[in-house]
């Protein structure tokens, strides 16, 4: 890799990690707000939260990775055209499309990558964090017990608590009987109790405060007595959940070759039918989309000649949103069986990538006078003439 590569890449690069560092430490950070009161509230443990997030992250990459990349290449085209790199460049020889021939290989790179994330980590994970949720959100014991009433389907135990709180998972008054397999009994009572998840294996455990324990032995008539502070209880597994359904029952939790046989296995009478198709075409087209955003990024980037860097910026981050938007709802309108994917999701990729495609040929045939340049130009004069407008509303008479 030659000098020129490496230090465009380089400029390219450290953009590229900030705003993929921001957005996952914003998105988890808003998500974690979200599990925190869903979790402690279900007495689930901490790590339990760890690992949802942890199964967030590839759903979030997915999102944030081509955002970044774009706007990774814009800054660092936008730098070196403000600091006239761009001109000295040009005129020692070197034509604009030598100039994205790294971006282009790191867009290769990222192709891979994404391919990665969307098609095979994405499904997998975003079971993962679906069976977690159900997990802490699906239990028969805060349905089952009920204050100052026994119940008995604890296994070989009986329960009876006082009162109920924080939404079952706290306990007082609470008395236990249990029968012993090989005779006898054991008797607990305690003032308090909490309901939490165990942090190895996920099972529910009564944590006891203040009570005490009375073993009786069947056979010897041998009374043991103790009193405790804290006591851990673990709660019989048919209070558990049932099982998670199986992995594929949505199409977004399917990977690349099970969307690809399905496509070619399901008859159109089956209900996901269109579902499959629409996630199938989605994921190719949000995986080619890396193709042609340095070459929509390039121009954006050095029309700085003539206009404010903030313009070019801003005006590339309004088109990638607007893609983005297009193929959400092309997405939506493809699985309902309204329309084909061809034309709802491959027609706007087309669409932006033949106008990414021309906005460089006309920057690297013209440079500092194309098309593009003179259209950032009138926008940023548009929005001077409008600032100046409500100058003089503003100002007194």
């Amino acid at each position: 890799m030659k000098l020129l590569d490496r230090y465009i890449l380089a400029k390219t690069l450290w953009p590229l990690i900030a705003t993929v560092s921001i957005a996952l430490v914003a998105l988890l950070m808003e998500q974690t707000v979200r599990l925190l009161d869903l979790v402690v509230n279900k007495g689930g443990p901490l790590s339990l939260i760890l690992r949802m997030l942890a199964n967030l992250i590839p759903h979030y990459l997915g999102i944030a990775l081509p955002a970044a990349f774009f706007i990774g290449v814009l800054l660092a085209v936008s730098r070196l055209s403000s600091e006239s790199e761009l001109d000295a460049m040009h005129a020692s020889g070197v034509p604009l499309h030598r100039m994205i021939a790294p971006l282009m290989m790191f867009a290769v790179l990222l192709v891979i990558f994404g391919t990665i994330i969307v098609g095979f980590l994405q499904p997998y994970t975003r079971y993962g964090y679906r069976a977690l949720i159900y997990l802490v959100t699906e239990t028969a014991w805060y349905s089952a017990l009920e204050k100052g009433a026994f119940f008995s389907g604890f296994g070989n135990s009986t329960i009876l608590v006082d009162d109920i709180s924080e939404g079952g998972r706290r306990l007082t008054g609470i008395f236990v009987y249990q029968d012993k397999s090989t005779g006898g009994s054991v008797t607990t009572t305690a003032q308090t109790g909490y309901v939490v998840r165990s942090q190895t294996d996920d099972q529910l455990v009564l944590k006891l405060e203040q009570g005490a324990r009375i073993d009786t032995d069947g056979p010897n008539k041998k009374i043991n007595a103790l009193t405790f502070a804290r006591f851990e209880l673990p709660l019989d597994i048919a209070l558990a959940p049932e099982p998670y359904r199986i992995r594929g029952a949505s199409e977004r939790e399917q990977t690349l070759p099970e969307l690809w046989h399905n496509v070619w296995t399901l008859p159109k009478t089956d209900p996901m039918y269109y579902a499959v198709h629409a996630e199938l075409h989605e994921r190719l087209v949000r995986i080619a989309t890396y193709l042609f955003l340095p070459l929509l990024a390039f121009p954006l980037g050095s029309s700085t000649r003539r206009t404010r860097r903030g313009t070019g910026i801003a005006v590339g981050i309004v088109l990638i949103v607007i893609f983005y938007y297009l193929l959400q709802f092309g997405h939506d309108v493809s699985a309902n069986g309204r329309l084909s994917p061809w034309i709802s999701l491959w027609l706007p990729f087309f669409v932006y990538a033949g106008f990414s495609s021309w906005a460089f040929w006309e920057a690297n045939v013209s440079p500092g006078h194309n098309f593009v340049e003179t259209v950032l130009a009138r926008i940023e004069s548009l929005f001077d003439n409008v600032r100046q407008i409500g100058r003089r509303r503003k100002a007194p008479a």
